[in-house]
């Protein structure tokens, strides 16, 4: 071969920047791509490249392929993490609250043994990395995520034996719950922390915050009950976000969201595997009669821990202790089979004294 001329070269370094920009953009749209390439029998694939190995522990990132929407074939691509280890005797589906990640709750892979438990958690649609576009739901299409994270586990080789549970807590339980009742058989066991009973009851619960004061006389802000009535009409949501902001500290503004009606409460009477529900008293933003709507609804073995937690979403960090061990509890009875065949409900309710009462 004879060498090209200079003139020649320089006729063809646009070619090679397009060329190569072409390569860049496949690269950087692949997440994009394979959501759209795969058939509906994928969930998801792993990254090979990003898999470690240290102290028995495999790590692997995977991309999930949820549905887009109910009524839409399109699917959506999703970042998780699997934590595995040889002789599991179970594997865990961490569901994150509003505004969290998956990195956010990395932390509780630490109530799971790696040596009982493989462990996963991953990023909600508009939460986390690849959230472009995305809509958060507060459960209504995050059930899409989480059903196609179960399904992924479901047909994992070195998983696909072993019983699945699910962890959630606040929007990450509602769905969970949402999830189950779409697919009865997608979890064997669940642990909801402080779900909620409907959107609605969310939102009035925010907006009941709204008040205004004169020479000392406090009064309902006027224009509240419209809000409320109209909070899933789109021209209204961004007044309703800004308020909930404002007065109930829920900020619904740092993602993309779409205030959707869904009824938890309502899809828990389709669950039938066991439950072990938490809550704490003293949440503002979730009231123990939301919870315990959900708790009458379900239709199995249900436990229902009301602990002394100063916030929404405090048990585990108020008790840590006693959190880990209620949680390990409960798995170890499903899995040793004492829950099978039982109805019954059961609420257990911590006092004062219980507060610093920590397992050895």
């Amino acid at each position: 071969m004879f060498p090209l001329k200079t003139a020649e070269m320089l006729k063809m370094r646009p070619l090679v920047a397009i060329i190569g920009a072409f390569f860049t953009a496949i690269c950087l749209w692949m997440p994009v791509l394979h959501a759209h390439m795969y058939d509906d029998s994928v969930y998801g694939h792993i990254i090979p490249e990003k898999t470690k190995t240290a102290n028995g522990v495999t790590v692997e990132h995977v991309l999930l392929y949820p549905q887009e929407g109910h009524e839409s074939s399109k699917r959506i691509a999703r970042q998780a993490m699997l934590a595995r280890s040889n002789d599991t005797q179970a594997t865990v589906l961490v569901c994150h609250g509003f505004m969290c990640d998956k990195y956010d709750v990395g932390m509780i892979r630490r109530i799971f043994r790696t040596k009982n438990f493989n462990v996963m958690t991953f990023d909600f649609r508009a939460h986390g990395q690849d959230g472009e576009g995305q809509y958060c739901t507060f459960g209504r299409d995050e059930a899409l995520d989480v059903i196609a994270a179960a399904k992924f586990l479901r047909n994992h080789p070195e998983l696909c034996d072993k019983p699945l549970f699910v962890y959630g807590f606040s929007m990450g339980a509602v769905s969970a719950i949402e999830a189950q009742a779409l697919e009865s058989e997608l979890f064997d066991a669940m642990i909801l922390d402080c779900p909620f009973d409907s959107s609605e009851r969310v939102i009035k619960t925010g907006l009941d915050c709204l008040k205004c004061s004169l020479f000392g006389f406090e009064f309902e802000m006027p224009g509240k009950e419209l809000l409320q009535k109209y909070a899933f009409h789109p021209y209204v949501q961004a007044l309703v976000k800004a308020v909930l902001k404002t007065v109930a500290q829920m900020d619904a503004t740092g993602v993309k969201t779409n205030f959707c009606p869904i009824h938890p409460a309502e899809s828990a009477k389709k669950i039938t595997v066991p439950v072990f529900l938490i809550h704490c008293k003293n949440d503002q933003k979730v009231s123990v009669d939301q919870v315990r709507k959900v708790y009458e609804a379900l239709a199995g073995y249900t436990l229902w821990w009301l602990t002394n937690g100063r916030r929404h979403y405090d048990s585990f960090f108020y008790n840590p202790e006693k959190y880990i061990e209620q949680v390990r509890q409960f798995f170890n009875q499903v899995l040793n089979g004492e829950l099978e065949g039982m109805l019954q409900k059961e609420i257990i309710e911590d006092g004062d004294e219980d507060d610093h009462l920590f397992s050895a």
